[in-house]
């Protein structure tokens, strides 16, 4: 069964490969060796990359792999945002970059999901929601 924690960001980011760019740039340079590869292609408002952190010694995964995705544009995410804060009690009406990370297998890669929680918290002030807990999820924020 696949886990999804998804990210209500207000970004500024024009499209979803140059969101994407910039958050795994940031990722690189804020921790260990990450392995992947891009996904797509998509339309220019959406972007997904499989990423996992990289082993010392080789170019395998520590873990399975995740799927990192980005929907850009006020537009674009409309529904969702309304779907999970109809009366925007959370304040994410307006929100203009979804990001949803997506765990499957047995044996996820925790640590990377701290890592893009951090960072899309820190660059863009992302609220955190998932299926399970809702936005209570929130109170799990990793420290930066």
């Amino acid at each position: 069964m696949a886990y999804r924690l998804s990210f209500f960001c207000r970004s500024g980011e024009g499209g979803g490969d140059e969101a994407l760019d910039r958050l795994l740039d940031y990722l690189l340079e804020s921790g260990d060796r990450l392995v992947g590869e891009w996904l797509g292609p998509f339309e220019d408002s959406v972007a997904a990359f499989r990423l996992g952190t990289g082993s010392s010694d080789s170019h395998r995964p520590v873990a399975d792999l995740l799927t990192l995705e980005v929907h850009v544009g006020v537009a674009e995410i409309a529904e969702s945002v309304i779907a999970v804060s109809p009366n925007d009690e959370q304040g994410i009406w307006g929100c203009d970059l979804l990001a949803t990370v997506t765990l499957s297998g047995e044996n996820s890669d925790w640590a990377l999901v701290h890592r893009i929680w951090a960072a899309v918290v820190s660059r863009w002030g992302a609220v955190p929601w998932d299926e399970t807990s809702g936005f209570e999820v929130a109170a799990r924020t990793p420290q930066l």
